[in-house]
């Protein structure tokens, strides 16, 4: 009995400190990088806070600054001298009336310079953390191939085939499959400019996805384009989640799947075809394990999806996902030329999927906040420190863009005002600062409360209904 506890104990430990780590890198770089730019333009700091509330840790550095840590660390702030609080407005007080060191007293360029430095922090961290990732596990490579046309789909349609290279995607020029899978499953029913290389000649199709429903493990619906082209992959097991039919069956990273109740299994597209329709059924799954046949009992778990004539069903899954290439070793050039070019992809596809919930492309019912991070990180966690680092560079990212929105009480509203400043050659009036900022602290409440309402939805679907 106390194994049972201890077992779930520790691994809800785990779970919790890789959240923490997470949010502590973006949260941290976020705020350092608004405290170096303000120390370089002479700008007092006298706080420097990981977390919000009560204070559990806090030490005085030599210029007065005091680095603290608090009890709710969603998030952080860096205090000047001059604030009333961590979210105080910009002053409309005279520069010269203003005590030295004061961050309202600097010209309007160094306090724009300030505020912008914690987004950009955010997407240099990305960058950074890509590239050491690309240097030190190497890049898995899959090229764009296109080895299967599914019948009927928009890219058989359109005349794509089976053998053409996909080079470019409305003007992205395309160097693996996953930049495939990334661009079309974000589309949302836009037609896409897709150019192929076949036997060395271009052609180029205008091709429309087929837009999908498709809810997560997490119970998170998901509108998803498709055109119907697949790249094949040996069923060889890449990662297995904890607590998945696989993992209690005995199914192990590794391992590669040959036959399911005596039907051969070539690749992923087979599996997924044979476990699709059997939630609930007892699998008979044939592994190799080293050269050795191993035949598990596999019982699939059951998760909400749709049909192909797009009516809702049920559907079988057992938590594995494939094997990608082994990993090819890159230059330091290469390797940053890498994780410059995934930031920029993170960073659209943001934009991309804000765009397509405020123009009702996409349910926002798929938008979550911390518990929902928590969750995903959890499971990203279990795969190990590749997957959790790429995670981390993910969310790093998409804090610095979303901290850029042009809303009061973000960093964006900030530099909306410091732009209006600058063209005015004066600070807007203290009443029409006040009033923005009301307005921006209801819109940041109301995204607060819609976020975490959503998380909670989710979470009472999932323990009243199993699933979604």
């Amino acid at each position: 009995m106390i194994e049972g506890f201890v077992n779930p104990l520790f691994t809800f430990l785990l779970q919790a400190l890789a959240f923490l780590f997470v949010l502590g890198v973006v949260v941290f770089f976020h705020e350092l990088g608004h405290f170096l730019v303000a120390r370089w333009c002479g700008v007092t700091v006298t706080t420097f806070s990981i977390g919000f509330g009560r204070e559990l840790w806090a030490r005085i550095d030599r210029h007065g600054t005091r680095w603290r840590l608090a009890a709710i660390p969603l998030g952080g702030y860096v205090k000047f001298l001059d604030d009333a609080n961590p979210a105080s407005q910009p002053s409309a007080t005279a520069p010269e009336d203003l005590p030295p060191g004061s961050f309202h007293g600097k010209p309007v360029w160094q306090r724009a310079l300030v505020v912008a430095a914690g987004p950009a922090a955010n997407f240099l961290v990305a960058a950074l953390i890509y590239t050491a990732v690309n240097a030190t596990y190497g890049v898995s490579m899959i090229t764009a191939r296109v080895d299967q046309v599914v019948a009927g789909m928009p890219a058989d349609q359109a005349g794509l085939r089976a053998g053409d290279v996909i080079t470019d995607i409305d003007g992205w020029s395309i160097e693996t499959f996953d930049d495939v899978v990334r661009i079309v499953t974000a589309s949302s029913g836009r037609t896409l400019s897709i150019s192929v290389d076949r036997g060395g000649q271009a052609h180029t199709f205008a091709v429309t996805p087929e837009i999908k429903d498709q809810k997560s493990d997490l119970g998170v619906t998901l509108r998803l384009g498709d055109i119907g082209v697949v790249r094949i992959l040996p069923a060889r097991v890449g990662a297995v989640l904890a607590n998945s039919p696989a993992a209690r069956a005995g199914i192990a990273p590794g391992d590669t799947i040959t036959a399911i109740d005596g039907a051969a299994v070539t690749s992923f597209v087979d599996l997924i075809a044979k476990v699709g329709p059997a939630a609930g059924q007892t699998l008979a799954v044939t592994v190799d394990r080293n050269g050795t046949p191993h035949t598990l009992n596999v019982v699939p778990d059951e998760v909400e999806g749709k049909a192909a004539d797009g009516t809702p069903t049920r559907l079988g899954r057992i938590g594995v996902s494939p094997d990608r290439p082994a990993p090819v070793a890159v230059s330091l050039p290469e390797a940053v030329r890498l994780g410059v070019r995934e930031t920029y992809a993170n960073i659209v596809q943001t934009v991309t999927g804000i765009w397509d919930i405020l123009t009702r492309r996409q349910s926002a019912d798929q938008v979550g906040g911390p518990i929902l991070m928590a969750e995903v990180t959890a499971r990203v966690a279990e795969l190990g420190w590749e997957p959790l680092l790429r995670w981390t560079a993910l969310i790093s990212a998409n804090i610095g863009l979303l901290n850029l929105l042009p809303i009061p009480m973000l960093d964006g509203g900030h530099l909306v005002f410091y732009a209006m400043e600058a063209i005015r050659r004066r600070p807007l009036s203290q009443r029409v600062q006040e009033i923005g900022f009301q307005i921006g602290i209801a819109v940041v409440l109301m995204m607060v409360v819609f976020v975490n309402l959503n998380d909670l939805m989710r979470l009472g679907r999932r323990w009243l209904f199993g699933g979604g």
